[in-house]
């Protein structure tokens, strides 16, 4: 049976509120210095409730995850479209910085690595890095196709693809920390396609 309640008048099922209440405290005081009671108090259920959802703390890690993965792979069959590749890429940018920074997926992924995973070493540093390997295999594989059929340079496409994934991985981050709108990627783009110095990736 699916239990609901009312916040700020929007029905939020009771696992909806249990991984957005893991997923800020995850963020405030990392994995480990989370304990599902903690988790289960801020979402208004008993921790009986938490782990007959999820089985445990890790499992809910992954769900946070997958949820979030999900939203970026239906932004990323953008990339299956035959658009002009500048105009492509600066799409799948802007929105996978929406996106980003609404399921807070590179804070959660900063706050763990920062004080806990290199700390500890323990495996579940690749639940949340998932989602960066989505991006950057999908934009790598993305321009590989492009630079075969001759609408780019032959340029690497594993650097130019590192190059695009920090820009959107820094500018979802400076939203948060700095508080800074969306910067845009069409001026990233301009200034990738054509180059410091002239040329960039287009091909002539």
């Amino acid at each position: 049976m699916l239990v609901s309640t009312y916040i700020s008048g929007i029905m939020v099922s009771t696992e909806k509120r249990i991984t957005n209440a893991a997923r800020e405290l995850f963020i405030k005081r990392g994995y480990r210095g989370t304990a599902t009671r903690e988790i289960a108090s801020r979402a208004g259920v008993s921790e009986v409730t938490v782990f007959r959802k999820f089985g445990s703390k890790k499992n809910l890690l992954k769900r946070i995850m997958d949820e979030s993965t999900e939203r970026l792979s239906q932004v990323l069959e953008v990339l299956d479209g035959d658009g002009d590749p500048r105009d492509v890429l600066e799409e799948v940018s802007e929105q996978l910085i929406r996106v980003m920074v609404e399921e807070k997926i590179d804070l959660l992924f900063v706050m763990m690595v920062e004080r806990e995973l290199e700390e500890h070493g323990f495996e579940e540093w690749e639940v949340p890095d998932s989602a960066g390997r989505l991006i950057y295999n999908s934009i790598e594989a993305y321009l590989r196709k492009k630079i075969d059929e001759g609408s780019l340079r032959a340029v690497d496409p594993g650097t130019a693809a590192e190059i695009i994934v920090s820009y959107i991985s820094h500018a979802s981050l400076s939203s948060h920390f700095r508080g800074h709108e969306t910067p845009s990627a069409g001026r990233f783009m301009d200034i990738l396609w054509n180059g410091m110095a002239g040329g960039g990736m287009i091909k002539g």
